[in-house]
């Protein structure tokens, strides 16, 4: 018998050493190739980061010169004074000591029209006027719009050094302009540029969309101003990985190109494939060493893994025979087979050390069944057990697969419930909501045998924050009280432990229920607030939504949109103002003030996310008949940028069907410029914490302008939302921003009085 399963063992192993050598010549192979594509592919990334970074860089430092060059019109005082009135050795002194507080500018000065230097931070400044490229001062007051304008890089012969000039026109009480200039030295540029990371033959460029080379990392002063082929501007509004000539050397190379904020300058970073590939044939030639080795360890072991095996399969057998019962008897409950108090205790010891982790809460139930004694009394002990194993086969489907569910003892159960919500209101309102669904399992009649018997339960609840440290044992007591406190109130109803948490869920649950009934009593109405362009009078609105609460009365939606959103409540309340703002849109089309109106409606996060919203959004808009391009849909930052693949599929399906996109609230999340282009967005839309801070802080009107020349470069119209005073509207319209909403075009009014705007004669008010 040992002699012939001997050589079937022995074919067996050889068959598998073979096919060993064969998946690791495969492997290897395989490695090889793909190592060399992480090599590229990790290359392309690190020029993405480092080109990422680069952009935020020069961005902050581009915005604190603009900053400064925008703030000298404060400090000088230069809105109140005509050119013969400005105290050139005050402002000079004024000068020195901003540029003496800022690392970045070495030299600020201030000249007219002719290039004639006003005021300058340093007694060389005087020689400006010859340094500066010929047309720059002419060019940069030539804009129709206060822009910053950055020069060619020059050499400034006092130094000797290449420098490059920013520029801002700043307008004088008699309406004529000066002109702030900033110095900055090229290698101080290259500084930025390169944050100091070290990448293998990393070339820099910083250009202009027509190619010029304003500075480069490695310092190729002899290109500087010279025009590089293809120029970056054909890259367009977003970062792009381009195959070819890397842009100082020529060597074939990764080129990633990215646009700064500032338009048609453009950073680019040049990696040569020989740089790229030096590590990865270090790898090869090594991976193909380890790969012989390997082999001839497979040969040598044949033998060591035939004994390995057989002993090993003897040792599994006799451990499987007896861990189905070690464990059983150890950790589970052998009537209902839930975990034992002693599993349980493991458990909630791993969850509260998990929870304070996390900073998230979690909740204990402490269940009893009402009555059970009787039961054992009256039916005996076997029907007893039978009405525990169905109670905990009702349990098991009333939860999450992450919850627990245990037996005490006698007709004692308790339930975690772990990593339900960051604060204890929405955890407390979940763990109700798990609560009451269990009461009502368990409210559901037995067939125990031949009979047919109701039970009650009692339920005690207990929660668990990171910010309260608590022992299991402690734990469970609480909830054990809280479960006696429903027994004496009348047994069958859930109770929490701290009776102010108690009074706060109720209160919340009270609004649920309210808005569910609202909805079925359409106690919701929109309000619409007026959208104002400039030359044509109101040409469309935002409805807002508002609760006409039959006691209460009018509630604005501060009050109970964050209750919706913690529930399933806000996508049927999302649908209701969506399909309403569409049948006014359909109402508006047989009306001649009102059929080019167009609508805006807001769509929170939880509604976007829903799988079948494009679904919804399209039956609505069939329904009800309306020109889809008059349906705007407003997103806010945070939405748009949390799966932002996702985000711009339901994009993209809903632009194909006509509606528009606006992005509300803009300047006040984190928006990524390169995810900015790729959105197929329609308008952007000021946020009104920087339309109210216009004329008071100069740093928010050059953010306002900023906004407004980002939207016109990517083709997007903008609004400014909370427009409150004649001086906002101005400044906006000076800078290119015609479309207006706030208090002085109008406040958020019922659909009558909206109506009565319409046709009024388009004059601001």
């Amino acid at each position: 018998m040992t002699r012939l399963k001997l050589p079937r063992i022995t074919v067996w192993v050889l068959g598998l050493a073979g096919a060993f050598l064969l998946s690791l010549a495969l492997a290897a192979a395989s490695l090889v190739w793909s190592l060399k594509q992480a090599a590229v592919n990790e290359a392309e990334a690190e020029a993405a980061r480092f080109v990422s970074g680069a952009v935020v860089a020069l961005n902050r430092s581009l915005l604190g010169v603009d900053v400064l060059l925008a703030s000298q019109d404060e400090q000088l005082g230069l809105s109140l004074l005509v050119p013969d009135w400005i105290d050139s050795a005050a402002a000079s002194r004024q000068m020195h000591g901003t540029v003496q507080q800022n690392l970045m500018v070495r030299h600020l000065a201030l000249l007219d029209a002719q290039a004639h230097v006003l005021a300058s931070s340093d007694v060389d400044g005087v020689a400006l006027d010859s340094w500066l490229p010929a047309g720059f001062v002419a060019q940069a007051l030539a804009q129709p719009m206060s822009e910053l304008s950055i020069s060619a890089p020059v050499v400034n012969f006092a130094s000797s050094e290449r420098v490059i000039y920013f520029g801002r026109p700043i307008k004088l009480a008699d309406n004529s302009r000066v002109l702030a200039v900033a110095e900055v030295q090229v290698s101080l540029l290259n500084a930025i540029l390169s944050q100091g990371v070290s990448i293998s033959g990393l070339e820099i460029t910083l250009e202009r969309g027509d190619g010029q080379l304003l500075s480069s990392e490695p310092a190729q002063e002899q290109l500087w101003g010279t025009q590089l082929s293809p120029p970056l501007g054909q890259v367009g509004t977003q970062k792009q990985v381009l195959r070819g000539a890397a842009r100082l050397s020529g060597q074939a190379a990764i080129v990633l190109a990215q646009p700064t904020l500032y338009r048609d300058i453009f950073i680019a970073a040049s990696i040569p494939i020989d740089a790229v590939l030096a590590n990865w044939r270090e790898q090869r030639n090594f991976i193909l060493g380890v790969s012989l080795l390997f082999a001839l360890m497979i040969l040598a072991s044949g033998g060591l893994a035939l004994w390995y095996l057989e002993r090993l399969a003897q040792a599994r057998q006799a451990i499987a025979s007896s861990k189905a019962e070690i464990e059983q008897l150890a950790f589970f409950d052998p009537l209902t087979n839930l975990p034992n108090r002693r599993l349980l205790m493991d458990r909630l010891q791993h969850a509260l050390s998990a929870n304070a982790r996390s900073g998230r809460c979690g909740a204990l139930l402490f269940l009893d069944l009402d009555h059970f004694k009787t039961l054992n009394d009256t039916l005996g002990h076997e029907v007893g057990d039978l009405l525990l194993q169905q109670v905990a086969q009702r349990l098991k489907t009333c939860l999450r697969e992450q919850d627990t569910v245990a037996r005490l003892g006698g007709d004692e159960f308790v339930v975690m419930l772990e990593d339900l919500a960051e604060h204890s209101l929405e955890a407390a309102a979940l763990a109700r909501r798990i609560g009451e669904k269990i009461l009502a399992s368990l409210n559901q009649p037995y067939v125990l045998m031949t009979q047919t018997y109701r039970s009650t339960c009692s339920v005690g609840a207990a929660l668990f924050e990171a910010t309260t440290p608590i022992t299991a044992a402690d734990l469970l007591k609480q909830a054990d009280i809280a479960m006696y406190q429903v027994k004496a109130r009348g047994r069958n109803d859930l109770c929490f432990f701290d009776p102010q948490m108690q009074a706060s869920i109720t209160a919340h649950a009270q609004l649920e229920d309210d808005l569910q009934a609202a909805l079925v009593r359409g106690e919701f109405a929109l309000y619409y607030q007026p959208q104002y362009q400039l030359q044509e009078g109101v040409v469309g609105a935002e409805a807002l939504i508002r609760w006409l609460h039959p006691l209460r009365g009018l509630v604005p939606p501060v009050e109970f949109i964050a209750v919706a959103e913690e529930s399933e409540l806000i996508n049927q309340i999302g649908l209701w103002v969506l399909r309403t703002a569409c049948q006014q849109l359909a109402r508006w089309q047989g009306d001649p003030r009102a059929c080019d109106l167009h609508l805006a409606v807001n769509v929170s996060a939880r509604q976007f996310r829903q799988p079948d919203f494009v679904a919804q959004v399209s039956t609505v808009v069939h329904e009800s008949g309306i020109k889809p391009h008059l349906l705007k849909l407003e997103l806010t930052e945070s939405l748009v940028l949390d799966n932002v693949m996702d985000t711009i599929a339901k994009m993209n399906e809903l632009k194909d069907l006509g509606v528009r996109f606006s992005m509300d609230d803009f300047g006040t999340g984190q928006s990524s410029l390169s995810y900015l282009t790729r959105l197929p967005l329609n308008q952007l839309k000021i946020d009104q914490s920087f339309v109210r801070n216009i004329g008071l802080q100069a740093t928010d009107d050059v953010i306002v302008q900023t906004i407004i020349g980002m939207a016109r470069s990517l083709g997007l119209s903008v609004i400014a939302e909370g427009v409150e005073t004649p001086a906002q509207q101005e400044f906006l319209a000076l800078h290119g921003c015609t479309l207006y909403q706030g208090y002085l075009f109008g406040k958020p009014t019922a659909l009558p009085d909206f109506e009565a705007l319409l046709g009024a004669a388009p004059a601001l008010p």
